[in-house]
């Protein structure tokens, strides 16, 4: 088995019972609606809601898990969190590498994306008030499926699908990487940064200092433009997953005039999406950073 699945299956199943125990009686969950057919498990999506009479806003929550593990059951507690603020959360699985090679996570993202907007009157959604969210791998996804819409020679040179739906009203991401190459070659215990590359890539590097694959389409920052969504950027000052990329991102999107919002998480013991974990000092003033956040675009 790769090395890098070894870690975070285990990080999934040590965080799952910290990050998922608070539950809330008023949302409700329907699990496994199937959003491509040709996938199996890797694209069903759960949904979590309450009862409105409003039309719902939508918020699509894109796992974590290191590009190669993860489900979305390990992010139920942050989805009945949103669902309770009002908020119809599509919780939703994605290919994981190795079985599926890069961009196959990202055409599951926008494929669930086109599934959303086949919702609104069975649900009752706002499809104006779509919100594409994500944590670490997820929320590299997130952006770079945001990245495919808002740039179609990009989303051609990866023969990605067309997204048909209602303009996203923002993007938010949770300690999320915008440049793999930074990340995925930087020197990690056992080769597992390495090893995520051979495996999301379809390589087979040993060591480091090789040239990496697909520099430029993988690069979120090298395909922001004046078209893109709002953005609200959650981050840890000390991440030691993807410090050091947030300012970058920040900066590409204030540079093309996208209205942008951050959070850097400095209290002791905020790291890499300590968010997830509700008894966390630092877990508060970020989730409630956010909450306001969406709580002023449901409101508009």
């Amino acid at each position: 088995m790769h090395t890098s699945r070894i870690f975070f299956k285990i990080s999934d199943l040590v965080n799952h019972p910290l990050r998922n125990y608070k539950r809330d009686a008023s949302v409700t969950v329907e699990r496994d609606l199937v959003f491509d057919a040709r996938f199996g498990k890797f694209t069903k999506a759960d949904v979590y809601y309450t009862k409105s009479d409003a039309p719902r806003p939508v918020f699509v929550n894109v796992h974590g898990g290191g590009y190669v593990c993860g489900d979305k059951r390990y992010r139920s507690g942050i989805a009945r969190l949103i669902a309770a603020r009002g908020w119809f959360v599509v919780n939703i699985n994605y290919r994981l590498a190795p079985k599926y090679k890069y961009p196959a996570a990202t055409e599951d993202v926008i494929n669930s994306l086109n599934f959303v907007n086949t919702l609104k009157d069975k649900y009752h959604l706002d499809l104006d008030k779509i919100v594409l969210s994500g944590d670490s791998a997820g929320g590299y996804y997130a952006a770079h499926a945001a990245a495919a819409i808002y740039s179609p020679a990009l989303r051609e040179s990866l023969n990605l699908p067309q997204y048909n739906g209602r303009p996203l009203r923002a993007l938010l991401t949770f300690c999320a990487p915008f440049y793999l190459q930074k990340c995925f070659t930087a020197k990690a215990p056992f080769g597992v940064s390495t090893d995520i590359t051979n495996c999301v890539f379809g390589t087979n590097f040993k060591g480091y200092g090789y040239e990496f694959p697909q520099q430029e389409s993988s690069n979120v920052l090298n395909h922001v433009n004046e078209h893109w969504c709002e953005t609200f950027i959650s981050a840890a000052e000390h991440d030691s997953f993807c410090g050091g990329q947030i300012e970058a991102m920040v900066q590409k999107l204030k540079d093309n005039g996208v209205k942008t919002h951050t959070y850097i998480g400095n209290i002791k013991g905020d790291s890499h999406c300590s968010h997830l974990l509700p008894f966390k000092k630092g877990t508060k003033p970020n989730i409630d950073a956010v909450v306001k956040f969406l709580d002023k675009l449901k409101a508009e």
